[in-house]
């Protein structure tokens, strides 16, 4: 048995959906799965957990849903940026566009006026 090697090459969320179809339904091992498709076992383990875990919303590629990105993103970025908001950007949204300036028609430079 070859191990993979050891390039990383780009796995799509329909390659990994076959690999975890391989594992699940037709009864392949990880490590089967792994040889056959070129990656490390590890990785077809924790796909198919995830999969077990998250369903179908485990093959899209969003590394920000983890327990720590959630933490992260509720604790401190959310408060943060509603801070930003409205420190920075209050003066702008409450105060009214001016309108701009317009030339009467003896104004008109271009035409000798």
């Amino acid at each position: 048995m070859t191990t993979p090697s050891t390039e990383r090459r780009a796995i799509t969320a329909a390659q990994r959906g076959q690999i975890i179809q391989r594992v699940l339904v037709d009864g392949w091992s990880a490590a089967r799965a792994a040889a056959a498709f070129g990656v490390e076992e590890r990785l077809v383990a924790a796909w198919v957990a995830a999969y077990r875990r998250d369903g179908m919303a485990s093959l899209r590629h969003n590394p920000s849903r983890t327990l720590a990105g959630e933490a992260f993103a509720r604790w401190l970025w959310r408060p943060l940026a509603n801070l930003w908001r409205t420190t920075l950007f209050r003066p702008y949204r409450d105060r009214p566009a001016e309108p701009s300036p317009l030339r009467g028609s003896r104004d008109d430079r271009r035409h000798g006026g």
